[in-house]
């Protein structure tokens, strides 16, 4: 693992405006707002085999794919199940980035990878300098977790409705009444 570094905004942005074009989670920066977020934002790299985030662990931080490919993988009782390949332009740590939990699933590289990691001090410190970039960021977060929510929800009636016996998709309706429900309590 390299060691986290800084780097000129100007210069980034001339050399992964492709990826940044692409990202979900810098969507309506406008060029200031982006060199604000850019100035609060380390770089890493890693190599293949590397855990960039490790399931449970707390880190406060939100990463962006730069190059490489990682994966997302799941430990399960019995096996991992790899739930995501990602690569340029994808974010990840974003379910835990406001919401102090640990994280859902562990993140490794697949080959050698760079990241752009956004960590809740720095966010904070751009929420205080250019609200506008902050406000735009948590939003984008939110539609990202949203999008996701709402893949995984679709998936999962797919598979119950694939697989039921009438015992299993009861349950879930029953899990989805609840979750909706009594979100906060």
């Amino acid at each position: 693992m390299n060691a986290m570094t800084q780097r000129d905004p100007i210069e980034t942005i001339g050399k992964f405006n492709d990826v940044f074009e692409r990202c979900t989670l810098l969507s309506g920066l406008t060029s200031e707002e982006m060199l604000a977020f850019l100035r609060r934002v380390q770089f890493e790299g890693f190599t293949s085999g590397d855990e960039i985030l490790t399931e449970g662990n707390q880190y406060h931080g939100v990463w962006i794919l730069l190059r490489g490919t990682c994966e997302v993988i799941k430990h399960g009782p019995k096996r991992d199940s790899r739930l995501a390949t990602l690569e340029p332009g994808n974010v990840f740590g974003e379910m835990s980035f406001f919401h102090p939990v640990g994280h859902s699933a562990t993140v490794r590289a697949v080959d050698h990878v760079e990241t752009m990691r956004l960590m809740l001090d720095g966010y904070e410190q751009l929420r205080q300098d250019c609200p506008t970039a902050a406000h735009k960021i948590a939003l984008n977060i939110i539609r990202i977790l949203s999008d996701r929510l709402r893949r995984m929800d679709e998936w999962t009636c797919e598979l119950v409705e694939r697989n039921s016996d009438g015992h299993g998709y009861k349950e879930w309706q029953e899990f989805r009444s609840k979750l909706y429900t009594n979100l906060f309590e």
